[in-house]
């Protein structure tokens, strides 16, 4: 990586789930990113939980808003097979903790053994490909990166990755404190992010992965706006010490349910600044394109 610019990596989740995106939040974020001369990676849910229906026979003409996007300078990932909560592995602990989280956590709890079972990397290997082929043929370019509902992992999803040949997973975190505060824990200082904690993240598979910084925008309310604008600053800061890229998330929907948008304008604004004060050029990448150059 060049040692005189900063990178960021933006992306989007939940593309296409239901419940979570609607098509037209979708296009306002792609007025948004281009109004800010941001690329992004959206990643996509290619089949719907309940209907079976693939992505592009859901309202919205997602393929379509899909390929403008790509053919305008964004990234298309691939977000799961159904946003099933345990289809790939597990997700953490700092998401099972999450109100609406609770049936999923007693789920896991009781049922560890046979879900470890059922993430060996044999019977993940085809859930993948069928997520992949979906979203292949109906956008018409490769999809090469990888992000799993609600950051679940297993080592046979790391492994499944690594043998299906994708360029880079993306569903490891970083800054934990963002979902204490989605819990109202205010009093949670913020984790250290250090160069060491995401070379040893990064070693979890043979395929490179990008950590997450944090997801800062979740239906984001006035009266955390501040707190969690200071954790943002604080992880950026942290990122141009350690060498490090920083990526973050919104979602769909949730980002333009409270003060979401004006976050991200208002970080953005700021992180060039900040990035200038120390001498380095802030630059906005694809996480396809963040993949390439980190390695």
């Amino acid at each position: 990586m060049n040692s005189d610019v900063q990178y960021f990596g933006m992306s989007v989740d939940d593309v296409a789930l239901t419940g979570w995106s609607q098509a037209g939040n979708l296009r306002k974020l792609l007025a948004f990113f281009a109004a800010e001369g941001v690329p992004a990676t959206f990643f996509v849910v290619p089949l719907d939980e309940d209907s079976g229906r693939p992505f592009q026979a859901l309202p919205g003409d997602y393929a379509g808003l899909l390929r403008d996007a790509y053919a305008s300078g964004h990234a298309i990932g691939q977000h799961g097979l159904r946003h099933n909560r345990f289809e790939f592995g597990i997700p953490p602990a700092m998401i099972l903790d999450l109100p609406h989280e609770s049936e999923n956590k007693r789920f896991a709890e009781e049922n560890r053994q046979r879900l470890a079972g059922e993430h060996v990397c044999e019977k993940l290997r085809p859930r993948l490909r069928q997520g992949r082929e979906i979203l292949e043929d109906a956008l018409g370019f490769p999809i090469v990166g990888f992000r799993s509902p609600a950051l679940q992992e297993s080592p046979g999803m790391f492994a499944a990755i690594a043998a299906e040949g994708y360029q880079y997973d993306s569903s490891q975190c970083l800054q934990e404190t963002g979902w204490d505060y989605l819990l109202d824990r205010m009093d949670v200082p913020p984790r250290e992010i250090t160069r060491a904690r995401w070379e040893k993240i990064r070693r979890k598979c043979q395929t490179p992965i990008l950590p997450l910084t944090c997801d800062y925008t979740w239906y984001l309310s006035r009266k955390k706006y501040d707190q969690v604008l200071a954790l943002a600053q604080h992880d950026f800061h942290a990122c141009l010490r350690e060498g490090l890229p920083m990526v973050t998330v919104c979602h769909v929907d949730p980002v333009w349910d409270g003060e979401g948008i004006r976050f991200l304008r208002e970080f953005y604004t700021w992180a060039r600044s900040a990035a200038a004060s120390q001498g380095k050029t802030l630059q906005f990448m694809t996480l396809d394109d963040l993949a390439r150059e980190v390695e």
